[in-house]
């Protein structure tokens, strides 16, 4: 995938430099921006809070971020990665990726989670490598899909800053994961299912198709969503998947190092 200085996690502690980066962030990803212009995720963000949090305890959280043992793949390619406190509402809880190596976490604790940080770390390489995790998901039977949902569906998914940039996949010309608010007339952030759009007939199901679900058969149905979270999800968890058939695909693309 390329070669880099082993990277170093750097907690932002000052808000001012925090603000700072989320600003750069927005002018490359737009993510606040789609969110406003998009009534229902308009409607989810209403009552949350996206901005800088005081950084308590930043001495211990450093030291934490100093102990995480990382797979060496994800060491050698990526470069010094910043990471941001949010307020506790932000994202409704759940961590992300911004650009610029950012990873936002609405709560330090998450810094605690190894398999949290290796999937938001997977998320940062994926931006940096997109080329290279393109072909790794065209041998997993993805490729990006350009055409159009239907207006219901279209209206009713929710944005995810880790996908931001391509939201659409197809596997195996076929299904086209969508997420879409669980209750559309009072949609909250953390409550989605992955429905799976059937590109030829025009229908869609909401339990993951057998032809999917075999790739990754433990993978939970929200890992669905998308390519990258289905590959994030699986690499920080690999003792789950090693006997997955999309295993080997991984490990032949990525080599050991994805793990260790």
């Amino acid at each position: 995938m390329g070669s880099a200085p082993s990277h170093s996690l750097h907690l932002i502690t000052e808000k001012s430099v925090a603000e700072a980066y989320l600003r750069n962030a927005e002018r490359l990803d737009f993510y606040l921006e789609e969110c406003h212009d998009s009534p229902m995720n308009l409607i989810a963000r209403q009552k949350l809070v996206y901005a800088p949090n005081t950084v308590a305890n930043a001495a211990h959280y450093q030291d934490v971020l100093k102990r995480l043992v990382i797979p060496s793949r994800l060491r050698m390619d990526l470069p010094d990665v910043s990471i941001i406190s949010l307020m506790p509402s932000a994202d409704a809880g759940m961590p992300h990726t911004r650009p610029g190596n950012i990873i936002c976490v609405p709560h330090l604790e998450q810094l605690t989670s190894k398999q949290t940080m290796i999937h938001e770390l997977w998320h940062l390489h994926q931006r940096q490598y997109h080329e290279g995790w393109e072909k790794i998901f065209s041998l997993l039977g993805w490729a990006p899909w350009k055409g159009e949902l239907p207006a219901r569906l279209e209206e009713n998914r929710r944005l995810n800053p880790d996908t931001l940039d391509a939201p659409l996949w197809i596997f195996q010309d076929t299904w086209i994961p969508v997420p879409i608010f669980r209750d559309i007339r009072n949609p909250v952030l953390s409550e989605a299912d992955i429905w799976f759009y059937h590109a030829k007939e025009g229908h869609h199901l909401r339990a993951v198709p057998l032809s999917l679900q075999s790739l990754f058969p433990a993978a939970s149905p929200m890992a669905f969503e998308h390519p990258r979270e289905l590959t994030a999800y699986v690499l920080s968890e690999p003792d789950m998947h090693r006997d997955a058939p999309g295993w080997k695909i991984l490990m032949d693309s990525i080599g050991q190092g994805a793990i260790i």
